[in-house]
């Protein structure tokens, strides 16, 4: 008779700790399988979020006085592109990025005129071929997609 309150001790105790735990697991999964939904829905986004260089890579023109090209990428995803959003690098160099008479939004198939200025004074001669790297995100949040494009281009300084 001793041992009955002793065993009903340990039994609650039991209770309480396997409680505890599932209530732990219950959570961690809650979480993981969040995380897992959220990374599905940013994959979804990179993959409607792309854009193409439509400027002939073989002839961009480079003027070394201004340190400046122009050229044009087209929105060739399923999503609206953010312009502002836009990024380039030439030969590794981090350009200003100015879209010339942009439309209102940059939807699929829609090509913008970039400006692409130098940072830094850059003189290249005639025909360097460099990269010529582009950046896009895409226009909707939580998740943005983005995109990455790098060309080798054949610069013909003017």
């Amino acid at each position: 008779m001793g041992e009955g309150p002793s065993e009903m001790i340990m039994l609650m105790t039991g209770l309480i700790v396997a409680g505890l735990v599932s209530t732990v697991l219950l959570s961690t999964w809650d979480t993981i399988s969040q995380g897992l939904e959220n990374q599905g829905e940013l994959e979804i986004k990179d993959a409607k979020t792309r854009a193409s260089l439509i400027s002939d890579p073989s002839a961009v023109s480079w003027d070394n006085t201004d340190d400046r090209a122009f050229i044009y990428i087209q929105n060739s995803g399923t999503i609206s592109l953010n312009i502002d959003d836009t990024y380039v690098f030439l030969d590794g160099n981090v350009m200003t990025v100015t879209a010339i008479d942009p439309a209102e939004t940059w939807s699929k198939g829609v090509a913008i005129k970039f400006q692409i200025d130098a940072t830094t004074d850059l003189t290249f001669t005639d025909g360097t071929e460099c990269f010529l790297t582009v950046g896009v995100s895409s226009l909707s949040t939580s998740p943005t997609g983005t995109y990455s494009l790098t060309e080798v281009v054949r610069l013909d300084v003017v």
